[in-house]
C-alpha cells in the first residue's frame, strides 16, 4: 500500500517566499496568506514567460531552473544574444513590478532550462492586500525598500560612469 501526501506543496511556496528580500518581513501567517494565490508552473525551455513592451500581471519566483532577461535595444523586433542583460537562477523573481504600477515592461524574460515558477497573479495579489492593511503596508513598505535600493544602487553606478566619461 502507497502512502501519498498531499498539501505540502504550498509549504514550497511559503518557504521560498520567506527568503525573498521583498516579503522578509512578513510573519509566517501572513506569508501563507500569500502563498495560498501561488500558481506553479513547469515551463519548458526556450518559453518567453514575460514579453517586452507588454502589461504584466503576475510576479514570478524561479523555485528551478533559470530565465534569460534581453532587451531588444534596437527595436528591431529581435533580442539576440548581444541583448541580454542578466540571468536570473533559482530562488530569484522577476516581474515584482507589476503587482504595483500598470507601465509596460521593459524586458523579455525568457526560460534558459526548464523552470518551475511560482506564479503570484496581481489581481488575486490585489484581493488579498485590499482585505488587510495591516499586511498591505508591509508589503509596500518592503517594495518602496527595494526600490530605493536599486535607486541607490543606479546612482553609484551613474557617478562611477560619469568619472570615466569626462
Amino acid at each position: 500500500m502507497e502512502l501519498e501526501l498531499t498539501g505540502f506543496g504550498e509549504f514550497e511556496g511559503v518557504e521560498l517566499l520567506q527568503k525573498l528580500h521583498l516579503f522578509q518581513k512578513l510573519t509566517f501567517d501572513e506569508t501563507t496568506r500569500l502563498g495560498s494565490i501561488i500558481q506553479y508552473l513547469d515551463v519548458p525551455a526556450g518559453t518567453i514567460v514575460i514579453e517586452q513592451n507588454a502589461l504584466g500581471d503576475a510576479l514570478y519566483v524561479i523555485a528551478r531552473g533559470e530565465v534569460v532577461v534581453s532587451r531588444d535595444a534596437d527595436q528591431d523586433g529581435t533580442h539576440s544574444a548581444n541583448e541580454e542583460i542578466g540571468r536570473l537562477k533559482e530562488g530569484e523573481l522577476f516581474g515584482e513590478m507589476s503587482l504595483i504600477d500598470d507601465v509596460l515592461t521593459s524586458a523579455r524574460v525568457t526560460t534558459a532550462t526548464p523552470c518551475r515558477l511560482l506564479k503570484m497573479p496581481r489581481a488575486d495579489f490585489d484581493a488579498i492586500l485590499s482585505t488587510d492593511d495591516k499586511l498591505a503596508v508591509k508589503v509596500y513598505r518592503s517594495f518602496i525598500r527595494t526600490m530605493s535600493d536599486r535607486l541607490r544602487r543606479a546612482n553609484a553606478q551613474l557617478s562611477r560612469t560619469q568619472v570615466f566619461v569626462r
